[in-house]
């Protein structure tokens, strides 16, 4: 990472699995080299962020839940997008502890354009 950026932000609206854990397994690598990241849930990516799903999916190292377990006990900062969750039909209390699902678009449009912030677009 240059000189200049001091955390990452993944923007992320997949829902597709493999591309999702992707993005978890480099989150949590850039944590381990005490790389601040925050992730913006948004779209399709909203539902692996459920209880529901958290009940439903196999708890490996390399699952959804793993990766995004790993992820938070590295420190990540999870903003899932409350406009988002609204559209899905998901309530705030269906999310998963240590995420924020009071946040939309707008709470994050500094970070967006911080030089300090490098974004990475998965979706």
């Amino acid at each position: 990472m240059s000189d200049s950026a001091e955390q990452v932000m993944f923007i992320v609206t997949t829902g597709d699995e493999e591309t999702f854990r992707a993005s978890m397994l480099n989150a949590a690598n850039l944590l381990a080299s005490d790389v601040p990241v925050k992730f913006f849930i948004s779209q399709k990516a909203c539902h692996f962020f459920t209880k529901s799903f958290h009940q439903d999916t196999p708890d490996t190292e390399v699952s959804v839940k793993g990766r995004l377990d790993t992820a938070i006990k590295l420190g990540a900062e999870i903003i899932v997008c409350r406009t988002a969750l609204s559209n899905y039909g998901i309530e705030p209390d269906m999310v998963i502890e240590k995420v924020d699902p009071s946040k939309g678009w707008m709470d994050i449009v500094d970070d967006q354009t911080d030089l300090k912030t490098k974004v990475v677009w998965v979706g």
